[in-house]
């Protein structure tokens, strides 16, 4: 028997996709209650606040979606923006919480665009401004190298990786090229940093595997995001070659607990499916969902619809 046509291969793609599109809808399941800030203070907030993008995937009404975002317009105009953590509901704090939860207030944002009362899109847009001009500036101090990133720098480069990709949406919204450059350029240098064996980061004995895996996991997740809404070819390669070291190297739940990197492990390969399925499985069993799960699933979602 000779092998698939183009054709039917997409074919084949487009089918398992669109079942994995229904399976990770089921998995988005909101809280019944409103959300209660539990972790936040004068210089915190939680990344909770992104599950306006979990949100706007469920086609839910917008009206709800105030209460979540209201702190983050009330911050943008502060002169302490920057020093401004973003944490978990524990009180845990992650580099790249604060670009996770920007990115996914941007993507809720350009999909409610046409929707949003007069009143709060002025008010979305004045601040989400101000929030990329953050982004802007940070992301210079924290790019990744092209001649390879040590895995000890993985949170920084995690962090950049999911910075850029909140700015790639923040020039598509405001019709930014700068911003939309910058990530093109930090995406292209981290793709031409890529070990052989498509790791991201630069390993020694030295590092602790788990933090490894877990900034690869990140930064497949941000790249692959990247690479579907900017039909990037080249960084689409980069995200293979990722996936594919990942399936043949990593246990994902060594790593997290939360469902990093699902989409590309669905788009990369019929080989490495399964890795999705492991995650799908586990975030099934872990409802409710903690808000970071629920905004890379909507994540995973949002890439897959695009397809569709």
């Amino acid at each position: 028997m000779g092998e698939p046509s183009d054709a039917t291969s997409a074919e084949l793609l487009l089918t398992a996709l669109a079942r994995y599109s229904g399976l990770i809808d089921a998995a988005i399941v909101m809280p019944d209650a409103p959300f209660v800030p539990t972790a936040e203070s004068a210089t915190e907030v939680q990344v909770d606040r992104g599950i306006v993008l979990a949100r706007a995937v469920k086609n839910l009404p917008g009206d709800a979606d105030a209460p979540l975002i209201e702190r983050l317009i009330e911050l943008a105009p502060s002169h302490r923006i920057g020093q401004i953590a973003f944490v978990d509901r524990s009180g845990h704090h992650r580099p790249l919480y604060r670009p996770l939860t920007l990115y996914a207030w941007l993507s809720a944002y350009r999909m409610r665009f046409e929707t949003l009362p007069q009143h709060e899109f002025g008010r979305w847009d004045e601040a989400l401004r101000l929030w990329a001009d953050l982004l802007e500036a940070e992301l210079e101090a924290i790019a990744v190298s092209e001649a390879g990133t040590p895995a000890s720098r993985g949170a920084s480069a995690a962090e950049s990786a999911w910075t850029a990709l909140a700015l790639f949406v923040a020039g598509k919204v405001f019709v930014r090229d700068a911003w939309s450059d910058l990530a093109s350029d930090l995406f292209g240098r981290l793709s031409r940093g890529q070990r052989d064996d498509g790791a991201f980061l630069v390993a020694t004995a030295a590092d602790n595997p788990e933090p490894v895996w877990f900034h690869e996991l990140a930064l497949l997740h941000a790249s692959a995001s990247y690479a579907v809404q900017a039909e990037d070819r080249n960084v689409a390669r980069a995200v293979a070659r990722s996936a594919g070291y990942l399936m043949r190297e990593v246990q994902p739940d060594h790593a997290s607990g939360q469902p990093w990197a699902v989409f590309p492990f669905l788009w990369a390969s019929a080989a490495t499916r399964p890795m999705a399925d492991q995650q799908l499985h586990a975030a099934q069993m872990r409802q409710p969902l903690d808000a970071v799960s629920l905004i890379l699933l909507a994540d995973a979602l949002y890439c897959l619809r695009l397809f569709l």
